[in-house]
């Protein structure tokens, strides 16, 4: 049997500027973001012939197929089928995935979960991919099956681990770990689930389209988010918290503006508790309308900010950030 893990992500600053060509349109900008220890596993088990049997614990679906060539091409796993087609094990598979962060939580359980597909099915089927080459795959595997862009970022926390700065140029996408005091900064955080959204939040392509059609408002957003960004990328090098947690005010406040539907009545309730309480700034992870909100805190005020967004219907997630990525191990 082959086990890979791999983690979750946190988002400081950047996001929907990581996707191709908007980077390109406003500078080049970093995305910030930092694994944590909220794991996607896979665990492959090879059968002695050749059906495909896969199994979501999170969804609570099992399916099972003839062979890989009999695999769909549309279809509610079809993140997973579609990757198995890629790898094309010679072999029959029972595939069983799990995933620690919340449904539609925004901290990139989706994409962990697909690194770690990737993971095992490399090493299964000994391909013989790179890290790289793994994070291209899987980034342009995920856009064919949903059928719109996808930015990088969500695919290096679980690939590399850490706190990253995932940079754009003009000849690829790469990312540097960042030496920030992964301790430090797990002392000064909460995570907050709201909820499976029940609205889409921030769509993203729609942003895109807006973006790219020269619509101002958006424009003058992105360009705001995109030097805030560059701001984070400097204050988590020098470990400036104080710096840090006032960018992350800032970034929340021009992504909220970029759609009315990131944040809900609820969102707004818990931020606005938070920081009576003494949290000093919050974010909502991901496309928002709904899922996890990152807070900053200061140590000794963390107890009390919990307590008081459990009592406004809020669910504290225990979390620490982590060093290490994708881990992938035959058992």
């Amino acid at each position: 049997m082959i086990k890979s893990t791999a983690p979750a992500r946190i988002d400081f600053a950047g996001g929907t500027l990581d996707i191709w060509p908007l980077y390109l349109q406003f500078g080049n900008p970093p995305t910030l973001n930092a694994a944590i220890n909220l794991y996607a596993t896979v665990e492959l088990t090879p059968r002695n012939d050749q059906r495909i049997v896969v199994e979501s614990k999170d969804l609570k679906r099992k399916v099972e197929f003839k062979s890989v060539d009999s695999l769909p091409e549309k279809h509610p796993l079809g993140l997973i089928l579609k990757t198995l087609k890629y790898y094309q094990p010679e072999r029959g598979l029972n595939i069983v995935t799990a995933c620690e962060a919340p449904p539609g939580s925004g901290i990139g359980g989706s994409s962990a979960l697909n690194i770690a597909l990737h993971g095992a099915l490399n090493a299964f089927t000994r391909k013989g991919l790179s890290k790289k080459q793994m994070l291209e795959a899987a980034k342009n595997i995920e856009t064919q099956v949903i059928s719109v862009p996808t930015g990088w970022q969500d695919y290096f926390p679980p690939l590399y681990g850490g706190v990253r700065s995932v940079r754009p140029g003009f000849d690829g996408v790469d990312s540097v770990t960042l030496p920030v005091c992964l301790e430090d900064l797990t002392r000064n955080m909460i995570l907050c689930y709201t909820g499976k959204p029940r609205q889409s939040g921030i769509n993203n392509w729609e942003v895109m389209k807006k973006a790219l059609d020269g619509n101002r408002a958006i424009t003058d957003k992105l360009k705001k988010i995109g030097q805030i960004a560059r701001e984070m990328d400097n204050a988590l090098t020098v470990g400036n918290m104080k710096r840090v947690a006032t960018l992350f005010a800032q970034e929340w406040k021009e992504r909220k503006a970029l759609a009315p539907t990131i944040s809900t009545r609820l969102m707004d309730n818990l931020i606005a508790g938070a920081i009576k309480q003494g949290a000093q700034a919050a974010k909502v992870c991901g496309a928002g309308g709904g899922g996890c909100i990152a807070f900053i805190v200061p140590s000794k005020k963390k107890e009390s900010v919990s307590a008081e967004l459990t009592r406004l219907k809020g669910q504290v997630i225990p979390f620490r950030f982590v060093r290490r990525g994708l881990r992938v191990q035959k058992i």
